[in-house]
């Protein structure tokens, strides 16, 4: 049994998280006050659907092509370059309403704006994460890093409501803006990266294509990327049919929603150390698999009465964020530094479409029966989806980690020539058809 103490946090860890945090925080308020702009102006659902629709074709668009240039420029740069962007598009906002701006336009062409710039983050800050964060410490960091996504989603919809009705709709963009101001800050703080490392990186990348070419079969990137963007499905899809659950199936006013996204929160608090135990004795990839079947089961259980669902939703908060924590850090150990952001970007993007294209199904079946059924439906999709990824990996990655070892660590994949840069492929077709 290993005594080796796991190596301490960086500075580069410590300020990716709180940086986190802030950019959710700020992305789940800009979402919150566009919403409630376009609302008000035009009073139709139709209206906050444009809305999302602006907010989500340049993602899956842009991300691969994001990706490719992540992997070629500073990581560093373009992150901050992306908040400092963010932020002068969030401020433009509230300042073209002062001048007498039209507010329905001028929400869309802001979302649209700060939706390409998050096109460039989202493959910039994992990539950074890949390139800074010791391989040691991946696993800690994604679970710290998903309580801070969703602390910063939960916070923003809790300060988005009250923030509105005690100042109005302006004070929330001009608070957005800072927030992305002050993310570019911290992430500038990381410092360039140290001289040699990048030489570093790119001889160890040699060697793990030469070991990687006499040792077989590569990583199988794009079944991780799908056992990841199973997470883009759920939270599109949940987080729709959940408000038509509350508010048609039960009765219940908007003030539940806020009590739902509580309990959730609560419950992804948890999720760190939950994962941590299960991923040490079954593995990354079993853990992702058992964090989404658990998950299928308790949805289905929060359809059946409001109480249930209240009690139910902390334990979906632990399991979906489990799964989620754990997809993550196998498809960052399993991608090659020097592309990460392709590998993110593709994944980024094909997991909105699927998500897009999953809550349209969705809608239509909940709209031609009941939401329960859409439910079922969501559950199912995830079940066989996950299940299906699983099976199709190679038994090696199925395997637990030996006593004492934690969460065990997948080879990384060469740069170029390999068998999975096809599979990558047929990922980005298939956002594209979507």
């Amino acid at each position: 049994m290993s005594t080796t103490a796991p190596p301490k946090a960086n500075k580069a860890e410590r300020l990716l998280v709180p940086a986190t945090f802030i950019t959710n925080l700020g992305n789940g308020i800009q979402l919150t006050a566009a919403s409630y702009l376009v609302f008000t102006a035009q009073n139709t659902m139709l209206a906050v659907s444009w809305l999302m629709i602006a907010v989500t074709i340049p993602q899956v668009a842009l991300s691969v092509y994001f990706g490719k240039l992540v992997d070629r420029f500073d990581r560093r740069t373009l992150a901050v370059i992306s908040d400092l962007v963010s932020g002068v598009a969030a401020i433009g906002l509230p300042l073209w309403l002062a001048l007498g701006g039209e507010p329905s336009t001028v929400s869309y062409v802001a979302s649209f704006v700060l939706s390409i710039s998050a096109a460039l983050f989202f493959p910039a800050s994992n990539a950074l994460i890949k390139e800074r964060i010791p391989e040691d410490r991946l696993a800690r960091f994604n679970g710290n890093s998903e309580v801070a996504i969703q602390a910063g989603s939960l916070a923003s919809a809790a300060l988005g409501g009250w923030v509105i009705v005690w100042t109005g709709v302006d004070a929330l963009f001009y608070f957005n803006s800072a927030t992305f101001f002050l993310s570019a800050l911290m992430l500038f703080a990381i410092g360039r990266r140290p001289a040699g490392s990048a030489a570093a990186a790119a001889t160890a990348a040699k060697a793990a294509a030469g070991t990687a070419k006499a040792s077989g079969p590569r990583p199988p990137l794009a079944r991780l990327a799908l056992l990841y963007a199973i997470g883009n499905i759920v939270i599109i899809t949940g987080n729709s049919i959940m408000l038509v659950l509350v508010l048609d199936a039960f009765h219940s006013n908007t003030g539940y929603l806020g009590v739902v996204d509580a309990l959730f929160g609560i419950g992804a608090l948890a999720a760190p150390w939950t994962f941590g135990k299960l991923s040490a004795r079954s593995g990354l990839v079993k853990t992702a698999l058992i964090g989404y079947l658990v998950w299928a089961v308790i949805l289905v259980t929060e359809s059946l009465h409001l109480y249930a669902m209240m009690a139910a939703i902390p334990f979906a908060g632990i399991t979906f964020c489990v799964a989620r924590i754990a997809a993550r850090t196998a498809l960052m150990k399993a991608a090659p530094e020097e592309r990460t952001g392709f590998v993110f970007g593709a994944t980024n993007a094909f997991g909105l479409a699927a998500g897009t294209a999953a809550v349209t199904g969705i809608s239509l079946l909940v709209d031609a029966t009941k939401v329960q059924y859409g439910f079922y439906a969501l559950s199912a999709l995830v079940v066989v989806v996950a299940t299906a990824t699983v099976l199709a990996l190679p038994k090696s990655l199925l395997a637990a980690p030996a006593a004492g070892a934690g969460p065990e660590a997948v080879t990384p994949a060469p740069a170029a020539e390999t068998a999975d840069d096809a599979e990558a492929e047929v990922l980005v077709a298939a956002a594209a058809k979507a």
